[in-house]
């Protein structure tokens, strides 16, 4: 029994290793990820290259995180749901269009899509109302970075001091 426990113990203690190298050091970001696959594969340096929109998924899962916008491009469109290339009212999206990467809408453009669509102006509370909800929602699902924006985009203007 004494022998077992020493066993199941000398386990825990390496998979714990195992968990602290892999969080800290190999999944800290896609960059080291990159490093560490390649010194562990260094005659497959093109499936690397092929891979980095997996790495990229696999250290923002490991960080809690969401992928990088400019590692966004690298995901396969099947595991986005990123823009389409061409918007059927404007014709092809533009590199610089939207402030993201060149040929990407961010979440907030599609959500000024929706309340546009929708026919509610910039003034209309229940845009604030509807951003709120929105953005809580998103932060359930773990993509802060994007509630952030979304709250940053739509946050009604600070009222003016006029008592100045």
């Amino acid at each position: 029994m004494r022998k077992d426990k020493a066993v199941w113990e000398h386990q825990r203690t390496y998979e714990q290793s195992k968990r602290q190298y892999l969080g800290e050091d190999v999944l800290k970001n896609t960059g080291s990820a990159v490093v560490w696959w390649l010194a562990k594969n260094d005659e497959h340096v093109e499936k690397t290259v092929a891979d980095l929109g997996l790495l990229a998924q696999l250290t923002s899962a490991a960080n809690d995180s969401d992928i990088p916008e400019r590692l966004q491009e690298l995901l396969s469109p099947s595991r986005t749901d990123g823009p389409d290339e061409f918007d059927e009212t404007d014709g092809p999206v533009s590199p610089d269009a939207f402030g993201g990467a060149p040929g990407r809408r961010s979440a907030a453009d599609h959500l000024s899509d929706l309340f546009d669509a929708m026919g509610f102006p910039e003034e209309d509370p229940r845009r604030a109302m509807l951003v709120a909800q929105f953005a809580h929602i998103i932060k359930e699902q773990n993509r802060y970075e994007t509630a952030e924006e979304v709250l940053r985009r739509f946050a009604p203007p600070e009222p003016e001091d006029d008592a100045a």
